[in-house]
């Protein structure tokens, strides 16, 4: 019988082996369970972005302003402005520099008089070149050649008075001028817009645009239209 009696012993640490061996197994992991998003929604910065004129994105509508102008002076801006807040709308006249006429500028230094300034005009002139004296400021005295949107073009000028026996120079010039625009905070604007584009189409000098309230471009550059200006005495 003592066979048996073992056979039970070894039976019974098979059995024990193999449990242990189970148990060390580690079960399937369970899902985790995020708290429910129900109710928020994930936004992007881009889509959260208004897209403004020509495509600049300026930002959160609350950061968005809707311009209306420009005039040339404050009186008619500030007219305009009483008039559409009496239809409740609350904005601001602002004044922006606005560069026009960038020109390369051809011409002869200033001399040491007016009358020997006189001399040599006398000279260009009688040789069929279009020129005039500069009267006054920085530049008085000189002798003004001709002012082009190209530089080629001016500096072909240039080559040619110099060819000629002139001491021509180029420069490019530039004029200012002041405009003035009313803003209005986009999130604030009554009637969807609606006396604004009513503004707009009743005075075609006018435009309106969405800029961002933040980022007032203190000067703007308007190109001129003409290849070459020339102003004569």
């Amino acid at each position: 019988m003592r066979w048996v009696f073992f056979c039970v012993l070894i039976l019974n640490v098979v059995y024990l082996v193999w449990s242990l061996a189970i148990s060390a197994v580690p079960t399937s992991a369970q899902p985790v369970v995020l708290p429910s998003s129900e109710g928020r929604q994930l936004t992007l910065l881009a889509e959260a972005g208004v897209e403004g004129d020509g495509g600049v994105q300026v930002g959160a509508a609350e950061d968005l302003c809707i311009t209306l102008g420009p005039w040339t002076s404050m009186a008619p801006a500030q007219q305009q402005l009483q008039v559409l807040s009496q239809k409740g709308y609350v904005g601001r006249v602002s004044p922006v520099q606005v560069i026009k006429d960038r020109l390369h500028w051809v011409f002869l230094p200033a001399l040491e008089s007016r009358e020997a300034a006189l001399k040599v005009l006398r000279d260009l002139q009688s040789k069929k070149v279009d020129s005039f004296i500069v009267g006054e400021g920085g530049d008085e005295n000189a002798i003004s050649l001709g002012y082009f949107s190209s530089p080629e073009s001016a500096r072909g000028l240039s080559v040619k008075m110099q060819t000629a026996g002139y001491p021509a120079e180029t420069r490019e010039t530039e004029r200012v001028e002041t405009e003035y625009w009313l803003y209005f905070a986009a999130s604030a604007v009554p009637d969807d817009g609606a006396a604004i584009r009513s503004v707009l189409a009743t005075d075609s000098a006018l435009s309106g645009k969405n800029v961002s309230c933040h980022n007032r471009p203190r000067f703007l550059l308007e190109e001129p239209a003409d290849a070459q200006k020339q102003v004569t005495e």
